[in-house]
């Protein structure tokens, strides 16, 4: 009997027992156990949490890395024309894949292929192209380049060009070559000799310009230029006609 009354003495006391007694760390030992597993479910879920936090920050913060990347990428690609050429920038103006159109014997004149952007809010003019592997140099047509816009050279006469080689370019090599504007000022660029683009000469003449009735010629004598300019095929004039350009205005 007395081993019976015991029992459901302690089972009263345990039943008896509140909510805040059984959580008390000074009470029986399973209480105590219960207490601490719940302690440390929490703080599983907490670090749980956190370590969550921390992985989708770091992923996102390398997709942002990743796209910045590729659309940097794509950009270069779209406005690459070869494979070799070059960049630079004075002032307001930016000039992009820059190469001399090649090869070109010693004696001989060679264009520069370039693409020039004026980011200023001002007209500017490139007056000038020089090279200490050159004797002269003739500005392009046009020469003036709009604010906010630009101008595209290609090997058909209006690029700016390098007269009097003073040695044989070869595909490969590089020359120095300087280029002066009007108000932004002068840059020098180690710019390398390249086939040019499919479809343009390498040789340095200008297409014959013809007015009809009802039109005007559209190439005019651009500022700068040196009587080493090429005439038009099939001229009479003893003087050298302008040659044709080629203007662009690139997309923001």
């Amino acid at each position: 009997m007395s081993r019976r009354l015991g029992a459901r003495s302690a089972m009263s006391t345990f039943e008896g027992t509140s909510p805040a007694e059984a959580t008390d760390t000074s009470g029986p030992l399973h209480t105590t156990a219960g207490a601490d597993v719940t302690v440390g479910l929490r703080s599983r879920a907490r670090r749980r949490a956190i370590v969550t936090s921390s992985l989708a920050a770091a992923a996102i913060a390398a997709s942002a890395l990743s796209g910045c990347a590729s659309g940097t990428d794509a950009l270069t690609n779209a406005a690459r024309t070869t494979t070799n050429s070059v960049s630079g920038a004075v002032g307001s103006v930016t000039l992009r894949n820059v190469y001399v159109a090649g090869p070109a014997d010693k004696g001989d004149s060679a264009q520069i292929i370039s693409a020039v952007f004026n980011g200023g809010a001002e007209d500017d003019s490139l007056i000038n192209v020089s090279s200490p592997s050159a004797s002269g140099g003739t500005a392009p047509s046009p020469s003036i380049i709009r604010p906010g816009g630009g101008n595209i050279y290609i090997a058909n006469g209006s690029a700016p060009t390098l007269t009097g080689l003073t040695e044989d370019l070869v595909v490969g090599d590089e020359i120095p070559v300087t280029f002066t504007f009007a108000k932004s000022g002068s840059v020098t660029l180690d710019v390398p000799v390249e086939k040019p683009a499919p479809g343009a000469s390498a040789a340095a003449t200008a297409p014959a310009t013809q007015a009809t009735a009802g039109q005007t010629t559209a190439a005019t004598a651009s500022a700068g230029a040196t009587s080493t300019e090429l005439p038009a095929t099939g001229a009479t004039s003893a003087a050298a006609s302008a040659p044709a350009s080629t203007e662009a205005t690139p997309t923001p």
